[in-house]
């Protein structure tokens, strides 16, 4: 348990110069934790790593949780990580969003929006390094615990997920099985360190 840290920063300033290595060892640092890197965009500064379950008191070699509440947790309840990196430049300015304003999604690559958003390759002055790991948690739709009878749960259907009888493909209705619940501040402050310890050793 005690391969998290609860101490030190959640947040990390690189220079320019230091982007590229910075950029690499983030990648790094988490498959080495295990996790595999499905994004990386380094003129947009992202990566992001599939999710991982989290270490219960079933797996006692998994040292990935901070204390004894974050393993019981893990056991009672199916549970997972997910990690997302953003470099962004300090200089860098984002539209503001009015209360009445039309939301028009994502530049599309290879638009003006998007020639014009920051390559943070090209960044001249300090980048922040914002991180964030995501807990989600098994959700199985119609079960649910069973506090007023002998039964341990009940169940039941929603018939919005049903194939309709006269379906001609073979399509199927995919149920959301994982809910965001939090996030992992320890993970985060190790993360952070294990990447601000590999700077410092280039």
């Amino acid at each position: 348990m005690g391969a998290l840290s609860s101490e030190g920063e959640t947040q990390l300033t690189v220079t320019p110069a230091q982007y590229k290595d910075a950029f690499d060892s983030a990648a790094r640092i988490v498959r080495e934790m295990g996790y595999t890197v499905v994004v990386v965009d380094r003129s947009n500064g992202i990566i992001e790593t599939a999710a991982r379950h989290a270490g219960s008191a079933l797996e006692p070699w998994r040292v990935d949780n901070a204390s004894a509440s974050e393993v019981a947790a893990n056991t009672a309840a199916n549970r997972r990580r997910r990690i997302r990196f953003e470099f962004i430049p300090e200089s860098a300015q984002f539209a503001t969003v009015g209360a009445n304003d039309t939301l028009r999604g994502a530049a599309i690559p290879g638009s003006t929006a998007a020639q014009e958003r920051f390559d943070v390759q090209n960044s001249v002055g300090p980048i922040a390094v914002d991180i964030w790991v995501y807990i989600e948690r098994s959700f199985i739709e119609g079960v649910k615990p069973s506090s007023y009878s002998g039964a341990i749960a009940s169940r039941w259907t929603n018939p919005l997920n049903a194939k309709p009888s006269d379906a001609t493909d073979d399509s199927i209705r995919e149920n959301a099985q994982w809910v965001p619940v939090g996030r992992d501040d320890d993970y985060e402050r190790t993360i952070i360190g294990k990447l601000a310890a590999a700077l410092e050793v280039r």
